[in-house]
């Protein structure tokens, strides 16, 4: 089993995708910033109920065939994706969005919609990361699935 959790940490060692969200230091608007903080740590939760789901399912050698894809597989979109923004950023279109999304940005940040947004993403994330660890349990405990257990006399 500790061979197993140390595959699962260093899959979260090595498939951690690190994106940077600017933070405004704005002192006049803190709940905004408590709300973000709500959305970075649901991700948290969610990213570690995800590593304990794979955990609990990644125990046979058919399983650990999957998890070498699957790694290979993250790493292959990790890439495209970073290339992606590589070539997006640097790209004139850009830089005239970057101007005008800014302008949309200040628009959007002081209006309901900002706050609105935020509650719905934690309120989602919440709900992803309770089915995920509803779906850990019964990987964790098949033998209290109902499916299995003999009827009682």
């Amino acid at each position: 089993m500790s061979d197993e959790k140390e595959k699962v940490d260093q899959l979260k060692d090595d498939e951690r995708l690190k994106i940077d969200i600017p933070v405004d230091d704005d002192p006049k608007d803190e709940a905004q910033a408590d709300r973000a903080s709500e959305i970075v740590d649901e991700f948290k939760k969610l990213g570690r109920q995800f590593a304990d789901t794979l955990g609990g399912i990644f125990t046979s050698e058919e399983a650990r065939r999957v998890e070498t894809e699957i790694r290979a597989g993250m790493r292959g979109f990790a890439d495209e994706v970073e290339k992606a923004f590589s070539q997006a950023k640097d790209s004139p279109t850009a830089s005239r969005m970057k101007e005008e999304m800014s302008g949309v940005k200040d628009r959007v940040e002081t209006g309901e919609f900002a706050r609105k947004t935020q509650q719905g993403m934690v309120s989602g994330l919440r709900w992803l990361s309770t089915e995920l660890d509803k779906l850990a349990t019964q990987f964790a405990h098949p033998d209290d699935s109902p499916a299995e257990k003999p009827p009682e006399e």
